[in-house]
Parts: C-alpha cells; structure tokens; sequence
C-alpha cells in the first residue's frame, strides 16, 4: 500500500474507534496503538545502567499514546546483525550497494554480518525498535523507544580493505569510494520502499546524491533525522541538508557534553546521547549492556521518538509532525526565576516557547512525551526544520517546497485500501532564544569524511568502538511560530546560550584514556 493510504486508512480506523464504530479499551487513546509493545518490559522495571534516558524522556507516557505500530524506520549505516535478541523479528529487509572489492566480479557485499564492523548499526536499529531481550541480567536487552516500530536496513560504510582508519563503498567500481553516491541513492531508495523516518548516524562529505536523495524523500513524505557528529568540529553532510532534522547529544543534565558541538546554526534538536546502553560487540559476541555515547544515540533516539509520535497520529503530515516536535521541546523554569532552561520534559505550566535556535541546543531538548499529547493535524504542514533565509546548503527551499507539494497531492489522492502493509510484529506562550550565525560546512566532492559520531565503551573497560550517526530531512517550508506577547531579552532565554563551561562530561574513553 502507498505511504500516504496507509496513514489514511490508519486515520479512518482511529476515526471510527472516536466515534465508537470499532471497539476500544477504556481509556485507550483514540488513534491507533500497542498498550503494550511487542518484547517491551513492565514499566516497573527497574532501569539497567545507560538507560536513564527512558525516564528521563517520560517513554511510558509517551508508549501510552504511540509505540511505532504501523511506522517504518530506515537505517542506513554500516552492516547489521539482525538475529541478536534485541533486533528478533524486527528488520523486515537489509540490502546494500557496495560492491564487494575482494571479488574479480560485480558482487554486492553482504549488508549483514557479526562483530564490530555490524554494531553500530545494531546498536542505532536496536535504540530505535529493540525488544527490551538481549543478553544482559535476566534476559534483557535494549529497549527501543519505539518497539512496534518496523526496521529497513541500507548498509553503505564498510572497513576499507585498504585503510583501517577509513570506512568506503564502491558502487560503480569495486575499488572506489562512492559513499556519498550511495548514501544518496539510499536514502532515495529508502523513502520509496515506504519509510516513514531515515535515520543517518553518519558524516560524509558533499554528493549531489545526497540533495537529490533528500528530495526523493521530501517527494515521498518522510522525516529525515541526522547527527552532529562528535567534537567541536563544523557540522557535515547529510546533516547540513536542507530540512534534516540535526540532532546534537545532551548528557543526564541536559547540558552539552564535551564531544557535542557547539555554534551551528544547522543544529535543529538535542537529545540523550551520553552514557546511554546502546549495545555492543567485544570480540566474542553481542552485549546488549554496554554503554556508550556518542551523537549517533542521540539521532537514534529522536527518529524511534518520532515514529512513536508518529504512530499516535498517523493521519498526520511529516511537517504537522515536525510542527509538534519544535513547539514542544522541554523546559522548565530556572531556579532563581530568571527565565527558562533546557530539560527533557516541560515541566510547569505557562511555558513559553522557544522563537528562535540556540547554537547547540537547536530548538532545544527532543520531548516526544509532551509533543504527542498535542493534536499534529491542527497545526501547519511547514516543515519548521526548513531554512529559508541564508541558505548554504541545498536543498533549496524552492525545491523542497515543490517535493513536499507533490507529496501532500499524493496523499491526498491515495485511496484507502483494506489491508495494511505487512510487519515483522505486531500552544504554548512564547521566550526567545538567540538567534546564531550559520557556519557553512562539509567537504568538496569525493572527499569523505567520517567524523566519530558516536563514542561506545565496554563496560567491562577492555575496549572502545565509535558508533556513527545517521539523521534524517523533512520537506516542507519555515513558518514563523506563533507568540504570544513580548519577546523576552536576552537574559530571559528559554534555551541557555552557552553552558559548556560548566558541564564535566562522562563521555567514553578508552583503556589509554583517548576519547573516541
């Protein structure tokens, strides 16, 4: 079934449950959802270590409404490693472009695999839709903040044969290095085969790919969220994408870490992403109880928060989605009454919202809790992830405009059909942040560069893997949010403006003390 009948066939069922002409718990939430996720554990669990971030973000309110039943998710990275407990039956498909340079013939590589070459993207795939089974204490395992959510894997950095230090892909000869092609072609690839949300845990250098890939997906009605990746270091492609959501880590404060960066005016959220359980390989096999960090948990976190929110509102446009997302990011009041601050829930009443991005916190803290207790369809279908002033990096808001126009005559054309696609399983007042100065960045053409977008350590202590992030675009337009009297000063911030100073980072080092 086409994506756009799909979210309308889910809209005519949750109409029905509102109007009493299907059956529904008492108390169940009127779109339709899982009360209870596939694999997903009691709430009265107590929390494994890294895996503070699932109170933090209220993800039981947040699965009381939406669990990502009826979403699916791509993930495009490096192989993947699909039959460990905390991925069982949730990629529905895994392929890749990459030739395989070993070969005397055009041979894909195998877009699947064990060791640490496949966890990163285990590791992103299983914080997005995990089962809570795995191989920690009683059978447990890393629980996805969407678990009902369907997984699509794209594999399109391998080791190079060539060069440790280097990831490469040849897609139109063995012994090339097309990663930024194939990631475009990817994403492109992605959105067609029906993806709701793509996520990039990733850094590349510039392809034209990638912006006609970002298109494609806009065309198609997906979200796109990518990563910042990791140090102070200027953002790069996809990330820099006209209409990416970018996502920067934030430790349990809420703050910025010391690997998260600092100053970009592309940075569009923050999320958890240090000293989170994200998994791992050590060698002799897959622990779901490691903890790492790095800007890749982060990304995660947000694309599997989105579909959840997402799958509580499927009648909703991405940019209706994306509205929710912006107008509703934590806060709370400081301590001292002077203003507002960065949190991952909104806590108190009268919040005001944010009208402008903080250079490291974007918008500000990713709060998918609070964002799907408001109505999406009621709100524009600008995609507020959009620049329209000073523009440097494509796509254009002109063609991202007219991708998200053939978008929405799609959808509104698709005729609701009886049966479902398959899967695997079952306004707020107003504060200012400062506006920032952009800081173009990104490589020339062929030249890739793989900065270290997320940092993972054994707890065991014996050794240190970088997990890459990959984010995802959204297509649609700015549109300017709504206020409601004065904008505040400066001193009244409701995102702080610079906080790093104050903030001693737990990020992961390894046994010689180097930060990854």
């Amino acid at each position: 079934m086409a994506d756009g009948a799909r979210k309308r066939l889910l809209g005519a069922v949750a109409a029905c449950v509102a109007a009493g002409l299907l059956g529904a718990p008492s108390g169940a939430h009127a779109a339709p959802h899982a009360a209870a996720a596939l694999g997903a554990l009691p709430a009265a669990v107590a929390p494994l270590p890294g895996e503070w971030w699932w109170g933090a973000m209220g993800v039981d309110e947040l699965h009381a409404a939406g669990t990502g039943r009826g979403m699916t998710v791509a993930v495009i990275d490096g192989p993947i490693e699909p039959d460990v407990p905390d991925l069982a039956g949730k990629v529905a498909s895994s392929s890749t472009l990459c030739l395989d340079p070993t070969r005397s013939t055009d041979v894909l590589r195998s877009s699947t695999g064990r060791g640490p070459e496949a966890q990163h993207a285990t590791s992103m795939a299983a914080l997005i839709a995990g089962t809570g089974k795995g191989t920690g204490p009683g059978g447990r395992g890393i629980r996805g903040i969407a678990p009902d959510a369907t997984i699509r894997h794209y594999a399109v950095l391998y080791d190079d044969p060539e060069d440790a230090d280097r990831k490469a892909c040849g897609v139109d000869f063995r012994t090339t290095d097309d990663v930024e092609k194939a990631l475009g072609l990817s994403i492109a690839r992605a959105a067609r085969d029906g993806a709701d949300v793509i996520n990039l845990s990733l850094v590349t250098g510039f392809g034209q790919e990638i912006e006609d890939g970002l298109l494609t997906a806009y065309r198609e009605g997906a979200i796109v969220v990518a990563g910042t990746g990791n140090g102070k270091g200027r953002v790069q492609w996809p990330g820099l994408g006209n209409g990416v959501v970018l996502v920067n880590p934030v430790g349990q404060d809420a703050r910025t870490t010391d690997f998260s960066v600092t100053g970009d005016r592309a940075i569009g959220l923050a999320a958890p992403g240090e000293d989170v359980m994200a998994g791992a390989d050590d060698g002799s096999g897959w622990r779901s109880t490691t903890v790492g960090s790095g800007a890749s948990v982060a990304t995660a976190l947000v694309s599997g928060g989105i579909a959840a929110l997402w799958s509580a509102h499927p009648q909703a446009s991405a940019g209706q989605v994306l509205q929710a997302v912006r107008q509703n990011v934590g806060l709370r009041a400081k301590d001292d009454g002077s203003g507002y601050r960065t949190w991952f829930r909104r806590v108190g009443t009268g919040l005001p919202q944010v009208t402008a991005k903080n250079p490291a916190y974007g918008w500000g803290v990713f709060d998918p809790a609070d964002a799907v207790e408001v109505d999406p369809t009621t709100l524009p279908t600008a995609n507020p992830f959009v620049r329209t002033d000073d523009v440097v990096n494509g796509p254009s808001p002109e063609a991202i405009a007219a991708a998200t126009a053939a978008a929405s005559s799609t959808a509104a054309s698709a005729t609701p059909s009886a049966s479902a696609s398959p899967s695997p399983s079952p306004s707020p007042s107003t504060a200012a942040a400062p506006a920032v100065d952009d800081t173009p960045g990104g490589s020339g053409p062929g030249a890739l560069v793989l900065l270290l977008v997320g940092a993972v350590v054994l707890v065991a202590g014996a050794a240190a893997f970088v997990l890459r992030g990959r984010a995802r675009a959204v297509a649609t337009t700015t549109a300017d949010p709504a206020t409601v009297g004065p904008p505040t000063d400066p001193g009244d911030l409701a995102v702080p403006t610079d906080d790093t100073a104050a903030h001693q980072s737990r990020g992961a080092t390894s046994a010689d003390g180097r930060k990854y």
